[in-house]
């Protein structure tokens, strides 16, 4: 067995500087090939304040695009996950409504449990969705920051707090985010998951709502009430009889046979 020498450790210390270095120059040149091409926009116009509107909502457009793009990839590879949950979600559901009806407490109380889990499971599930697509949010940012710190655009009135890139930058984001999800559906990719997302929800099954609880219960009540109102008027038309006519009803039969 060799034991590693001086220059065995010196050798090893040149390689993992050049790799370091190697790497240290493919992200300078990533980092500025990203810059030249968020940059960009913002030369296109040759008036300031609306170069800046411009870039900043094509800006806010790629981190859309982006964030949409990577939460309809998660979903896709966890697709089976989320529909497994809201899966059980609505099965423990109708479950605690069925044991409800057949006054069951302690499987509605079971079932019930289960119900809430899986619901918040299926509620974070969408969070974090939602928050997937989020993710080109702060790297914008801090590019905006890195270029643009300082820099004063507006004032708010009676306060005179100065406005700068992160008022601009959600100015833009939101009307296009609210924008885009109203055509996204229309795009090739994205009408492909909303495709998959309405056969999840169809083979997911029907959700039992609370109001048809409410309505056997009427109707179980209404046919109670019309039976009990058909003894009660059979029993008003036996109290309302004529006792005595059917008294000479009975007592001319029994003439007539004697006469017979």
């Amino acid at each position: 067995m060799s034991v590693p020498n001086e220059m065995t450790y010196s050798s090893l210390a040149g390689i993992v500087e050049y790799k370091g270095e190697h790497g240290m120059e493919l992200w300078n040149t990533f980092t500025l090939l990203l810059d030249t091409i968020c940059i960009t926009p913002y030369r296109m116009l040759p008036w300031a304040e609306p170069a800046f509107w411009l870039g900043t909502t094509v800006l806010s457009l790629w981190c859309i695009v982006a964030g949409e793009f990577s939460g309809a990839l998660v979903y896709l590879w966890n697709r089976d996950f989320y529909d497994n949950q809201q899966r059980e979600m609505v099965r423990m559901h109708n479950l605690s409504v069925e044991a409800i009806r057949h006054k069951d407490k302690a499987t509605y109380k079971a079932s019930n449990r289960w119900a809430n889990e899986y619901f918040g499971k299926v509620f974070f599930s969408g969070a974090a969705l939602f928050a997937v697509s989020l993710w080109p949010v702060p790297f914008a940012l801090g590019w905006l920051d890195g270029r643009f710190r300082g820099i004063e655009l507006y004032h708010v009135p009676f306060g005179g707090w100065p406005l700068g890139y992160a008022f601009v930058f959600f100015a833009t984001y939101i009307p296009l985010r609210i924008l885009f999800s109203r055509v996204r559906d229309r795009m090739p990719f994205f009408r492909r998951v909303a495709r998959l997302r309405k056969e999840s929800a169809a083979s997911i099954g029907d959700v039992t709502s609370w109001s048809e609880l409410a309505a056997d219960d009427d109707s179980s009540s209404g046919g109670e009430d019309a039976g009990n109102a058909d003894v009660r008027g059979n029993s008003d038309g036996l109290e309302h009889a004529d006792p005595q006519g059917d008294a000479s009803t009975a007592k001319s039969g029994q003439d007539g046979s004697k006469q017979a």
